[in-house]
């Protein structure tokens, strides 16, 4: 009794944990008007221990990665692109090979031609769009929205974003690899890492905070996709969430990892939807390219 009065009283976080449907992960072939939405955090399309060439290929395997689900949406946080003759330009190159003409960037920060940001990419025509400050104007996170036309009369606020991060450094990681080994107490490592934690929980709870007003003042049916930082019992999730649908727990199956490191059960990317709006199947693709995998949901007009 004292264990089922104490899920009871947690069901609220537990519920957000864990979703039931397995063989849910594709759409089915009658699901008329539905369309894709790619949420993935793609790390500069970089892995910082590696060489320019070996980046270069690495960029291909994730370009290849997105090409395969075909996205009408697609939004990427930890996004890089450049002007400069000798490196990429990630905007025009996505946009002309994966069929998606109309984007809308944030553009955080800029440096002899390169930058980085938020993006979102579409297929439908784009009709408005704006950046959300997120707390302090030079806060280093962002958010945007863009008004996407799918159809005449048929226009949906697709939001993307990507909450303060805990930013642990190779030597927090090294630390706790020891602790996992029993090489050490840990009691220097919590300290820090307790320290970090403490600091970006704070911040993302103001970011939740103006996202959700943000979210209220929404005249149309919305998506929102993103990197959170955060697990689903936290105090951001269920701010951001409010009276969404969170579309792993309608067409997911178990934890839903998102995040290749440091914990196997870590789900901190999502894809959310407006109650009118019916996700006909969602899936997470384990293959590490980046430090997070990438969400796809299907979605059709209707409730569901």
């Amino acid at each position: 009794m004292l264990s089922l009065g104490a899920i009871l009283l947690g069901w609220k976080s537990v519920s957000a944990l864990f979703a039931f449907h397995p063989g849910a992960a594709t759409a089915s072939p009658d699901s008329t008007g539905a369309f894709t939405v790619m949420s993935y955090n793609v790390r500069y399309f970089k892995d910082f221990d590696q060489t320019p060439a070996e980046n270069a290929a690495l960029r291909g395997r994730i370009l290849d990665l997105i090409a395969k689900q075909r996205p009408d949406i697609l939004c990427l946080q930890e996004f890089y692109t450049s002007e400069n003759p000798s490196d990429f330009d990630n905007k025009a190159d996505i946009s002309r090979q994966m069929g998606l003409p109309y984007r809308y960037f944030s553009s955080d920060h800029n440096y002899a031609n390169n930058h980085s940001g938020v993006i979102l990419f579409s297929r439908y025509p784009i009709i408005r769009s704006a950046k959300i400050r997120l707390l302090e104007q030079s806060s280093e996170e962002s958010a945007i929205w863009a008004d996407v036309v799918k159809a005449p009369g048929d226009t949906l606020r697709i939001f993307t974003l990507h909450l303060q991060s805990v930013y642990l450094s190779h030597k927090d990681l090294l630390g706790l690899e020891r602790v996992k080994m029993q090489e050490d107490t840990g009691l220097a490592v919590s300290r820090i890492i307790l320290g970090k934690l403490r600091k970006a929980f704070l911040k993302r709870e103001g970011q939740a905070m103006a996202l959700h007003e943000e979210i209220q003042k929404t005249p149309y049916p919305v998506i929102l996709c993103g990197d959170f930082n955060d697990t689903p019992n936290s105090y951001a999730y269920f701010k951001i969430r409010g009276d969404l649908q969170d579309a792993f727990l309608k067409k997911g199956f178990g934890l839903g990892r998102t995040y290749s490191g440091i914990s196997p059960t870590l789900r901190i990317d999502y894809i959310f939807t407006s109650p009118s709006l019916h996700t006909v199947s969602f899936r997470c693709i384990h293959q590490v390219l980046s430090d997070h995998y990438p969400i796809v949901a299907e979605i059709t007009p209707g409730s569901g």
